[in-house]
């Protein structure tokens, strides 16, 4: 895909990705197998570019839709920040870019499959470096005097996970939460929240089997109880980081 001179991901990164809403997906299976995928959509971006000026020019892309799935075996090369171990679960991952501005949606997606639960961990902090590395590539595009956007960074960056056959769990990590005052790029996108903009998680498992027992005060459990759901905002994150902790048997 092209690089857009009036770039939606250098209007993202402008605003600390303050409209950016994240799903992040887990599939089980009952052999402990399973995939992990990760969306950005950023969809509110495409209205928000044309209200800051690149109204005439994404009129004129209007027609130029873009729904592409690709393997990351080789592009998996070409970044940096991978340690070689990464690199090689990389490879396994695919890619897709959907984009269509006459409707206004824009969306990425990493998927990834794993042998074990114990690997979501890796595959989701693989996912994250490369969402960053992304980001980092589109900063070329920012408008003169627009500054150098911080390091990216999520939610799940102050948290300890840890998933096997059985047992799902998310706990923040208190010591590093301490921190999280001075992250230059949560703190841009809570300041950007107080503008009427936002930044919203929501992280979905799917089991094998029902859920024996479920604690976290964010759960949402379906009726077949086999499908978790927890939702957060920044402000949640900030006021009241427990409401992403939880703890799952199945």
């Amino acid at each position: 895909m092209k690089k857009l001179s009036f770039s939606i991901l250098a209007v993202s990164i402008l605003l600390l990705s303050g409209c950016l809403e994240t799903t992040q997906e887990i599939t089980l299976n009952a052999d402990g197998s399973g995939t992990l995928k990760n969306t950005n959509d950023m969809s509110a971006l495409v209205a928000m570019a044309k209200q800051m000026g690149g109204g005439e020019e994404m009129e004129k892309m209007a027609g130029e839709n873009i729904d592409s799935t690709f393997s990351l075996d080789k592009g998996a090369d070409s970044i940096p920040n991978l340690t070689p171990e990464e690199r090689e679960l990389a490879r396994k991952g695919t890619a897709s870019i959907k984009m269509n501005l006459k409707e206004e949606k824009f969306s990425s997606s990493l998927l990834f499959s794993f042998s074990s639960p114990a690997q979501i961990a890796l595959y989701n902090k693989i996912s994250a470096k490369i969402s960053a590395e992304t980001m980092k590539e589109q900063m070329g595009n920012l408008p003169a005097g627009a500054g150098e956007a911080p390091e990216p960074s999520s939610f799940d960056d102050y948290y300890t996970i840890s998933f096997t056959n059985g047992v799902l769990t998310k706990v923040l990590n208190k010591e590093k939460y301490a921190t999280a005052a001075d992250d230059q790029y949560l703190k841009g996108v809570k300041e950007a929240s107080a503008m009427g903009l936002s930044m919203k998680s929501t992280y979905i498992i799917n089991l094998p089997r029902p859920a024996k027992k479920t604690d976290g005060k964010g759960i949402v459990l379906s009726d077949d109880k086999k499908k978790i759901t927890v939702t957060a905002d920044i402000d949640d994150f900030f006021d009241d980081p427990s409401k992403l902790e939880y703890r799952i048997e199945y």
